[in-house]
């Protein structure tokens, strides 16, 4: 089997000419390897989508409407670059017909909305695809239906199956430079099904993994690693060396544009990922994620935070004591498969950090509730997780007496912090309104050593 160079590159890089250009020139340069690269969708087309389907099911809008927006989406990069894709004219009558029929029966299972937010990948593709083919490049399109990429049958939250995967990709055909839609693959029956939103960079890893890969590489994506949020921070610094789990905790929040999953398929065989911004036809490297476990010297590699959660608190004297409360809300939310981000607990307070988008589900939740031990139930959402992760972070002395005195000098109140159950991150809840000068302070105390 041919040693091929697995890369995860940004549909929004379209937008950008001098970006895509580079990409021709490394492409061009490249001799004799072999590239297969994953794209992840045009945020406009994505959007359109998802804003489609839930207003065609209550009859807010017709067909014509999202069609026409996506068509718009796609003409600008098309005019951009001064190509056009029958291909994608070929997705774009499908689409057509699909969103009619939802139109029609006032009906989408998940099956089908998986079908049809796939189109979002695949028409990135298309147009990535005729943007090389339009500079020389010998590229191709390989769908993941085509390759035979194996995905578990779990709707929006599908697992790759790189077993059941080596059998039919490792004798797929591909070309010198083979453009992959990300996000989605297909079940043993024959269904498309999702990995998740923007899920390429787990497309992109699997895929690393199976063709046997030493390497991926990850280039010019949206939010690169950087010790704190640079909106917040200006002179934050690029993480320049992260373990898996680092990464992997730092992925879930503000910071970063790369999916959660990524490490998966990668971390058991010690396959690195180099993350690249991309410029005047070279790559520049940003950040190396292998599992190399040396400490930074000031222990802390990110400040990272998110705004998108709620906190449940369930209080009451005797909730400690309690059996079983904990157990039946946990199982309240697996039912309905809502994410928990992290439970934190005392005698009197239960705690539950979930993702904001879940308030209206989480309080139907609560409207069923009946624990006589539970005498006050509260959803708090205009607040900001923070996360100060590094490796060591619970075994290296002065630590966390160095973030929280930072903390304690900007007066600002902590609501909840989580420490010790990783020695890789220390969570820290604050008001919203407080969240960027807790942050400022926590970069400027620990990586004042830097200055």
């Amino acid at each position: 089997m041919p040693y091929y160079c697995t890369v995860r590159f940004g549909g929004n890089n379209l937008h950008n000419c001098d970006v895509t250009s580079s990409v021709v020139r490394l492409l061009k340069a490249a001799g004799d390897d072999r590239y297969i690269i994953v794209v992840s969708a045009v945020c406009s087309v994505q959007d359109a989508l998802s804003e489609a389907i839930p207003a065609l099911l209550s009859s807010r809008t017709q067909p014509e409407a999202p069609i026409s927006r996506i068509v718009e989406a796609i003409d600008s990069i098309a005019q951009l670059h001064g190509v056009h894709s029958p291909t994608v004219d070929t997705w774009v009558e499908r689409l057509k017909t699909l969103l009619m029929g939802i139109s029609y029966t006032g009906d989408c299972s998940p099956t089908l909305y998986d079908q049809i937010m796939s189109f979002a990948e695949k028409i990135t593709a298309a147009l990535f695809d005729a943007i090389l083919q339009a500079q020389g490049v010998d590229s191709a399109i390989r769908l993941p239906e085509d390759i035979g990429l194996r995905v578990s049958d779990e709707s929006g939250a599908a697992s790759i199956l790189t077993d059941e995967s080596c059998i039919t990709v490792r004798h797929a055909e591909f070309a010198p430079v083979s453009i992959v839609p990300g996000s989605y693959g297909i079940t043993e029956k024959g269904k498309i099904v999702r990995l998740g939103h923007r899920a390429a960079d787990y497309t992109a890893a699997a895929l690393t993994y199976i063709l046997n890969s030493t390497r991926l590489e990850l280039w010019q994506i949206r939010k690169p690693f950087k010790t704190a949020d640079d909106s917040i921070v200006p002179d934050a610094d690029y993480a320049g060396r992260l373990t898996y789990g680092e990464a992997s905790e730092l992925s879930y929040f503000n910071c970063s544009g790369v999916f959660p999953r990524i490490v998966e398929p990668l971390a058991q065989y010690g396959i690195p990922i180099f993350i690249y911004d991309i410029a005047e036809g070279r790559k520049i490297l940003r950040t190396t994620i292998s599992d190399d476990s040396s400490i930074a010297p000031n222990v802390v590699k990110s400040v990272a935070h998110t705004d998108d959660i709620a906190i449940l608190k369930l209080n009451g004297p005797g909730v400690g004591f309690k059996p079983g409360i904990l157990a039946r809300i946990t199982t309240d939310f697996n039912n309905r498969r809502l994410n928990i981000r992290s439970v934190i607990t005392a005698q009197t307070s239960i705690n539950i950090i979930f993702d904001k988008s879940s308030i209206q589900q989480v309080r139907d939740i609560c409207g069923k509730l009946d624990f006589d031990v539970v005498n006050n139930i509260e959803i708090a959402d205009n607040v900001s997780l923070l996360a100060v992760a590094g490796t060591g972070m619970q075994s290296y002395h002065g630590v966390s007496a160095r973030i929280f005195a930072a903390i304690e000098y900007k007066h600002i109140n902590v609501l909840l912090s989580g420490s010790g159950a990783s020695d890789l991150v220390s969570y820290i809840v604050v008001n919203r309104p407080d969240r960027d000068a807790a942050i400022r302070e926590i970069h400027s105390s620990v990586f004042s050593s830097r200055k």
